[in-house]
């Protein structure tokens, strides 16, 4: 069996195990959970974090009752500006059916206030999220990644790029992993960053961040896969979130992540311990 062909077999048993994930309870009740919270505009993001900067979800306070958690007392909300939108007079019925943004007139906004997750306190909120690796993994592996990150022209950098593991500057060609990570999630990051070098280098490239990422993360997958190191944990959430749970998008990208894999494995000189393991 080529290197290919087990890249691909392997490929598989992601999408499998990405059906599995996505057809379960958790996962449909963490897709209607997110459903109900709001999706914020760009200023109203900037001004969210410049009163929290650690703020993760964020909801009103009617919104977060609904579901079973009540805001701490003491806790002093993040404000927002809210649209004021009217309906506009005379309304003529059939604009109003057809084009409801024509009866609607924006008067101005109001300040709102929103509390972060973190402000609240009751039932557990679900949800599907990647567990950071803990595991030692071979020192070698990394040094291999680094030295093909650099050979393509990226510097590599440990330190803090909080909230992400990894983070990759295409301009100042820079690649940072953060420097508290545990052996294994640092090497299987650098793998995810070198993938974003090796397919996204360039704006055309990153058009979708949701393919970006799937694809990103499944190089990596299969790159730590094919020499033991297991990141099913990390991996299988991670790629079932930036893919929205559908697998057409996983299939999809195969062709561009299986070539990507096997160039990364070939480079490193690491196909006969891919080999060695089948």
């Amino acid at each position: 069996m080529t290197t290919s062909d087990r890249l691909a077999e392997t490929h598989e048993k992601l999408v499998e195990a990405i059906e599995s994930l996505t057809s379960g309870e958790d996962w449909q009740r963490m897709l209607d959970l997110a459903g109900r919270f709001h999706t914020y505009s760009a200023n109203n993001v900037f001004l969210i974090l410049s009163q929290r900067p650690d703020a993760t979800r964020v909801a009103g306070y009617k919104t977060w009752g609904t579901l079973g958690r009540q805001v701490c007392k003491g806790e002093h909300g993040i404000a927002i500006l809210a649209p004021c939108v009217y309906r506009a007079r005379p309304v003529d019925e059939s604009d109003e059916r057809e084009r409801p943004a024509l009866a609607r007139i924006l008067r101005g906004f109001r300040v709102v206030h929103v509390f972060d997750v973190a402000q609240t306190e009751g039932e557990r909120l679900p949800d599907v999220a990647p567990t950071l690796l803990e595991d030692d993994a071979p020192v070698a592996l990394w040094g291999r990644l680094a030295e093909q990150l650099e050979a393509a022209g990226f510097s590599l950098v440990r330190g803090d790029c909080r909230p992400a593991n990894g983070t990759t500057d295409y301009l100042a060609r820079t690649v940072v992993v953060r420097d508290d990570l545990a052996a294994t999630q640092a090497t299987k990051t650098l793998a995810h960053e070198l993938a974003h070098t090796m397919l996204h280098d360039g704006n055309e490239n990153r058009s979708c961040r949701g393919v970006v990422e799937t694809e990103a993360e499944s190089v990596a997958y299969l790159v730590c896969q094919s020499v033991g190191i297991t990141t099913d944990s990390y991996s299988f959430p991670y790629i079932a979130r930036w893919s929205n749970g559908d697998l057409d998008v996983v299939r999809a990208t195969a062709e561009r992540v299986i070539s990507c894999a096997r160039a990364i494995l070939q480079t490193a000189g690491l196909e006969s311990v891919a080999e060695a393991r089948h």
